[in-house]
């Protein structure tokens, strides 16, 4: 959808959406923010007011409009809208990611990854209901790749390439533009998932890799990988919308800054396998 058809009415239908699963009455947790204070904010001229001042569209990344509005057990998830892979193509969509570093050592360990499933289960639950109510998230934009790919005739392309991201429309959508261009193409939804395919699989010209996963995040999918001979010198596209340390970014051998055009996509994939 593009940025001018999203209206008041979309922006508060979204919020109302959030609200009654983000922070279901029977628990008694109420948002630091209420849902009419912000429809308020999202006015019929300005229905983007409430959010955060959008990234600039620079080098490929898209524009990004975030607001935290957390839920009833963490503070810091948020409603996001953005564009994304299709120039002019606005979705809806739920960011549970934060800039914590969880690991197995710390003693809140499992609590955490309580949080971090229950944040899962709540995205997909919002986002489905979202798309039932007729605002465009990222089944859209699985289904307008779909419609693109192999339309711009450049389908030319070889090389087996694994597309590993833990939302399954964004995986589809990708999988589907690259093989519009000639890839064969594989797709992943966690990151054991992928390390347990490659280690009984063949192991493909290129992984394209989402950095904030559940349970294993791209991080530890590249640590494991890399400890590998066999994986040591596998070409990994790393995709992620969060600050990373310099360590994760050497076991790449590049980065794509999410959201991204897909115009950037191809352009880093060429470099990187031809």
């Amino acid at each position: 959808m593009r940025l001018a058809e999203i209206t008041s009415d979309m922006m508060s239908r979204a919020i109302d959406i959030y609200f009654e699963h983000a922070f279901p009455e029977a628990l008694g947790k109420s948002p630091a923010r209420s849902a009419e204070e912000l429809k308020e904010h999202a006015g019929l001229d300005q229905p983007l007011a409430l959010f955060d001042a959008p990234e600039g569209k620079s080098a490929g990344v898209l524009p990004r409009h975030v607001v935290r509005l957390g839920n009833h057990g963490y503070p810091f998830m948020k409603l996001v809208v953005q564009e994304y892979i299709l120039d002019g193509e606005y979705f809806f969509s739920v960011d549970t990611h934060d800039a914590l570093k969880v690991s197995p050592e710390m003693p809140d360990y499992e609590a955490w990854c309580e949080v971090r499933r229950e944040n899962r289960r709540l995205k997909e639950t919002i986002e489905e209901a979202w798309a039932g109510a007729g605002l465009p998230t990222h089944q859209e934009l699985r289904s307008l790749a779909e419609g693109v790919a192999g339309t711009d005739g450049q389908n030319g392309c070889s090389g087996r390439i694994m597309v590993v991201d833990d939302e399954r429309d964004v995986a589809l959508g990708l999988a589907a533009l690259l093989r519009g261009r000639g890839f064969v193409v594989e797709t992943a939804f966690d990151g054991q998932e992928v390390v347990d395919r490659l280690k009984d699989g063949e192991v493909p010209d290129l992984l394209l890799l989402d950095y904030s996963m559940p349970e294993l995040d791209g991080e530890e999918v590249m640590q494991t990988l890399r400890a590998d001979p066999e994986f040591a010198q596998m070409p990994i596209l790393l995709a992620t919308a969060s600050n990373i340390d310099l360590e994760a970014m050497t076991r790449a051998n590049g980065l794509l800054r999410k959201p991204y055009t897909r115009g950037v996509l191809f352009q880093m994939i060429q470099g990187l396998i031809g």
